[in-house]
């Protein structure tokens, strides 16, 4: 616009900048300079000593420690250093902690099945069953009540139309400890897997899949009822979004491919008691849920079969 003769201020004008800002951008330009810089001082030098005792207490205190009390810790340490060295030893951990971790794959959709629910808000709790292998959704309700009941009635129904998976993932709610569920999985002939308590990274992937739900209801531009949303959704989710790593196809492509399961149900079933018992015998038990053994037993009939696998590295 300067070129064109228009002048210095109704060029910054024009720009929605003052003409100071202008003319000072115009000498950094002509003196080969970045046109901004970061606001604030630049970061002051440590040197090799300070810096990696700020590092070991870091590491030590986990990266739990705050900048201030880094800096303080550590004579000769700015906080906005203490800051910085804070970040890079969290990044170094948390890199480290990928890498020791087990990213445990299913190998095949239709092996394991989980489920679990989540309360939209009072009176209305949604409840989801998944495949273990893909990210396809099964079955989605919406029941008033969360209980026995209705989990019973819910997986009946899942069975019926989705076939039957050989382990149903639960978590450690009383709802799915009733009598009525237990029926309803022994004559599916469908074996239970509960995580350890109090570790809910066990059941990642639900808790995973419900935030997309959660964002789904959030970000309805017309605002559906909650109980008119589950065929739209999961439509979307299931047949609408090519993944990255499915090899961008659609859940519901993978489901629809999926082969047959072809596991004597009931000889899985013997083959995870004498595991189990094993196990028992083998481990001292103290302390440790009456269902451990059959865990372990589980994972490990699954693994033998090659329909788990353990890769260590990839995260979790």
């Amino acid at each position: 616009m300067i070129g064109r003769g228009l002048d210095i201020k109704s060029a910054a004008a024009s720009a929605g900048i003052h003409a100071t800002t202008l003319l000072r951008w115009r000498r950094r330009n002509a003196c080969g300079q970045p046109l901004a810089s970061h606001r604030g001082p630049e970061p002051g030098s440590v040197d090799a000593h300070t810096r990696q005792r700020a590092v070991d207490l870091a590491r030590e205190l986990h990266g739990l420690i705050g900048a201030d009390a880094l800096a303080h810790g550590i004579g000769g340490l700015s906080r906005r250093a203490a800051g910085a060295i804070k970040m890079e030893v969290c990044t170094v951990l948390e890199r480290e902690r990928k890498h020791q971790s087990q990213h445990v794959v299913i190998t095949a959709p239709g092996v394991v099945r989980g489920f679990d629910a989540m309360q939209i808000r009072p009176g209305i709790h949604w409840l989801v069953a998944a495949d273990g292998a893909v990210p396809y959704r099964t079955a989605l309700q919406s029941v008033p009540r969360y209980d026995g009941k209705a989990v019973a009635a819910f997986l009946e129904a899942d069975l019926r139309r989705n076939g039957e998976p050989l382990v149903l993932r639960l978590d450690r709610a009383r709802q799915h400890a009733t009598s009525e569920v237990r029926d309803v999985l022994e004559r599916h002939g469908v074996l239970v897997l509960h995580g350890p308590p109090c570790k809910p990274g066990y059941y990642g992937q639900l808790e995973r899949q419900n935030r997309e739900h959660r964002a789904w209801l959030r970000t309805s531009t017309h605002r559906p009822k909650v109980t008119d949303t589950h065929e739209a959704m999961l439509s979307a989710f299931n047949a609408r979004w090519p993944r990255r790593t499915l090899g961008w196809k659609t859940a519901e492509e993978l489901w629809n491919a999926r082969p047959a399961i072809r596991v004597d149900r009931a000889a899985f079933r013997k083959d995870v008691s004498r595991r189990a018992e094993r196990i028992r015998k083998k481990l001292d038990m103290k302390g440790k849920p009456k269902d451990f053994a059959e865990r372990l037993a589980i994972e490990q009939a699954l693994e033998a079969r090659g329909l788990l696998r353990r890769e260590k590295g990839r995260g979790c």
